[in-house]
């Protein structure tokens, strides 16, 4: 079984569903993990108390930070089809970086 491995730094792309949660996925996770952390400064800027600075950290920037990922999950399959019809027309989506083309031959 032989590989043929060809480079580009330019390709033309749709993905689709499944690979198109993937890289949301990746994404909303650091959305909620930003979220979690500014909503960490706001709490610890307007509160004094540190007994209930711990408690209201743990508690509501955990539930912050998950509801922002679980909506922009959910705004990621929401456009999907945006996505989907805009890949559609302009005969994929252009992007730049490394490629490498794999072609197996059995």
């Amino acid at each position: 079984m032989g590989i043929q491995e060809q480079y580009s730094n330019e390709a033309r792309i749709q993905l689709n569903f499944a690979s198109f949660m993937v890289v949301a996925v990746w994404v909303c996770f650091g959305v909620g993990l930003s979220f979690s952390v500014a909503f960490h400064f706001v709490v610890t800027n307007l509160t004094s108390d540190v007994a209930s600075e711990s408690t209201m950290f743990w508690l509501s920037s955990v539930m912050y930070g998950f509801l922002g990922f679980i909506f922009s999950l959910i705004g990621s399959a929401v456009i999907y089809p945006v996505y989907n019809f805009w890949c559609e027309r302009m005969r994929g989506q252009r992007v730049k970086g490394k490629f490498a083309l794999v072609q197996r031959s059995i």
